[in-house]
């Protein structure tokens, strides 16, 4: 009797030391992070920049009022009456299925859409990370967790400042994994549709529901993506033909633009050798080459993902670094899975550490290629749980 009353007593103990273990270490976690809440504090305060929302507003009012909104001199004329100051405009390079997207926030005065879309994209950020912590199997008493993540996570912080369009595609993202798990493959195409309103950055995403779709004959998941691309484009030729310069008039922008690791390359070895823009696609396709083949049997969405989506935002010829907001779901999937206290220390200090080796970069090619530090983080985490969880397994059981 005695024994069973200290044993008792024994495992209360243990349960409230591990508690204020892990209080203590959730505690330190945050103070790390600190810095970064505040960053992210102060960005929100700050004015909304006439960047990225000024060429969705203005490409969407010269398709609403019959202009072409993938010209040139017609956007630079919409963006210097919205005060833009620069002798070149900012071009529109997204395809035209995307134009139905921003119509509606043309319907609005630019500042107050600026603003409804400031607060659609957090409120869309917010959502998919307790979606996605709920999708990777997270505890649901620390749901805290994810938004934290979103609180501290500079990407988002970024693409919500500049007004860009991937706080929707995290949206169509995170649709796309639910849909697919309740077995709903029409909604499932309709995501992967907003998954294309930036092609290039999910390219190996994308190549990936292909793959996938074709051996699971899942065909509806293409088919009705494919349909809603051709109406989507179709709908809007017929309202604007102008649109149809997209195909010619976006080329010269999109490869002068100074970005992602092809940028880098070129600043190296010259800007002249274009295809260098685009050789970290062939490593990228090479990679998920080999991963598909390794796993194509038993291909799990909720393992495989995660990484998929570091290594096409990473590989892809166009990239800014707060394109990695579409990386959120692999970060959460990566704090789903950390257990022990030691690692949660060390991949916070890592978390914080890419981040500060971002923010110090100079210029925007080296911002890119520090980017890349998201998937060091991220096979370096999952490689100390692994070795953590098989030291657990082969210890001795009392």
């Amino acid at each position: 009797m005695r024994s069973g009353v200290a044993q008792t007593q024994g495992t209360s103990a243990a349960k409230t030391l591990v508690g204020q273990d892990g209080r203590l270490v959730a505690l330190l976690c945050l103070l790390i992070c600190l810095p970064l809440f505040v960053y992210r504090a102060i960005l929100l305060l700050k004015p909304l920049p006439l960047q990225d929302f000024l060429i969705y507003w203005s490409a969407g009012h010269l398709f609403l009022t019959g202009g072409d909104p993938y010209s040139s001199s017609a956007l630079l004329a919409v963006e210097q009456w919205l005060g833009w100051s620069h002798p070149l405009p900012e071009i529109m390079l997204n395809p035209p299925w995307t134009l139905p997207f921003v119509v509606p926030l043309a319907l609005m005065p630019f500042q107050v859409a600026h603003a409804v879309w400031l607060g659609i994209s957090i409120g869309l950020e917010v959502a998919c990370a307790l979606a996605c912590w709920d999708y990777f199997g997270g505890d649901g008493r620390k749901r805290w967790i994810a938004l934290a993540l979103v609180a501290s996570f500079l990407p988002a912080a970024s693409a919500e400042h500049y007004g860009q369009i991937t706080p929707l595609i995290l949206a169509g993202l995170t649709g796309f994994l639910f849909a697919l798990r309740r077995e709903r493959y029409v909604l499932a195409g309709v995501c992967v549709l907003i998954l294309g309103l930036k092609p290039h950055l999910l390219y190996l995403v994308l190549l990936a529901i292909l793959l996938w779709s074709i051996r699971n004959k899942r065909w509806s998941i293409p088919v009705t993506a494919v349909l809603l691309v051709m109406g989507l484009s179709l709908a809007t030729v017929a309202y604007n033909r102008t649109v149809l310069d997209y195909f010619g008039g976006t080329v010269p922008g999109a490869l002068n633009a100074p970005c992602g690791v092809g940028g880098f390359l070129r600043s190296l070895f010259g800007v002249q050798h274009v295809w260098l823009q685009f050789a970290p696609c062939v490593a990228g396709m090479a990679w998920l080459g080999f991963d598909w083949i390794r796993h194509r049997r038993a291909w799990n969405w909720e393992e495989r993902l995660p990484l998929l989506l570091l290594v096409s935002i990473g590989s892809a010829a166009y990239f800014w670094k707060h394109d990695f907001v579409l990386a959120l779901p692999a970060l959460i999937a990566l704090a789903v899975r950390i257990k022990r206290p030691q690692i949660w220390l060390a991949a916070t200090a890592g978390y914080a550490l890419v981040q500060f080796v971002i923010l110090c970069a100079n210029t925007t090619v080296h911002e890119c290629v520090a980017s890349l530090l998201w998937i060091v983080l991220y096979g370096v985490v999952t490689m100390g749980c692994a070795r953590a969880s098989g030291r657990e397994e082969l210890a001795p059981v009392a």
